[in-house]
């Protein structure tokens, strides 16, 4: 695969940090464009919005990762929660971007389903792009396979496979997310998002039916990643537990939603 995209020198330019800035920055100028309808009054409180989902997604996805991969009793605790090198969870990320996009909206007054739905549209694209990111660093690796379609990583620098994993076929789970988070745009696009801006769809249910529909795809995914960390006694991944709660917590909203036809976008 391609860890490093472009070197200048002793500069890298690595595939997954220039893949998640790619697909960010094409979903934040699309969204740029539809700010006013987000309900952002000023143009310095939708990039209010923005760093603050980068900075509270980046604190929330490696606050996950940490807590699944690296015991706090563990030497190297702190060294790897400041590292850029360590990992990161999306599923962490989505949480904490949440969380911040909701104090915002509380503190400007504006309805947060609306402009949790505008983020919403964005991620599957942005999700694309990152796990091709994935793909060539190799993080996020499947386990062996024995498929025609099935990936191998050689020995070079930046790979983040597992040594013992280097030059055997694995499946690429990075590939089983990426292609239905594409799927997943023209279907959010048009089935949710343009009826919504016309106001036949309220706010609420894109950013549910996102929601439902990638821990899904990232359950199932699940079980053909090598670096699943499994929860004992139950079965299933970490990750597959809090996808679970993701599901019920959408299902929970869009029956909120069914039962309060005042629901409004705005406060």
């Amino acid at each position: 695969m391609l860890p490093i995209l472009l070197q200048f020198g002793p500069l890298n330019i690595y595939t997954y940090g220039a893949m998640i800035a790619l697909g960010g920055g094409l979903g934040f100028w699309f969204l740029h464009s539809r700010s006013k309808s987000m309900g952002f009054s000023k143009d310095e409180h939708y990039w209010l919005f923005v760093n603050l989902v980068l900075l509270c997604g980046a604190i929330g996805g490696r606050i996950l990762h940490l807590i699944e991969y690296v015991p706090f009793s563990s030497p190297d605790f702190w060294a790897q929660a400041f590292s850029f090198k360590t990992g990161f969870s999306v599923l962490g990320a989505y949480l904490g971007a949440g969380l911040g996009t909701f104090f915002l909206c509380r503190r400007l007054g504006l309805g947060f389903l609306r402009v949790w739905d505008h983020f919403s549209m964005i991620l599957p694209l942005w999700h694309f792009f990152g796990r091709l990111g994935c793909l060539g660093a190799g993080c996020c690796f499947g386990r062996p396979a024995d498929v025609p379609w099935a990936v191998v990583y050689a020995s070079v620098p930046g790979t983040l496979v597992d040594p013992e994993l280097l030059g055997v076929p694995l499946h690429p789970t990075q590939l089983y997310e990426a292609l239905p988070e594409l799927l997943l745009v023209p279907v959010l696009f048009f089935a949710l998002f343009r009826p919504m801006e016309r106001g036949a769809v309220k706010p609420g249910y894109l950013s549910a039916a996102y929601t439902a529909l990638y821990c899904v795809i990232r359950f199932f995914n699940e079980f053909y990643r090598a670096d699943a960390v499994p929860l004992a006694g139950l079965g299933i991944s970490a990750a597959q537990a809090l996808c679970l709660a993701y599901v019920a917590a959408a299902v929970s909203l869009i029956a909120w939603l069914r039962s309060r036809p005042d629901v409004p976008g705005h406060p």
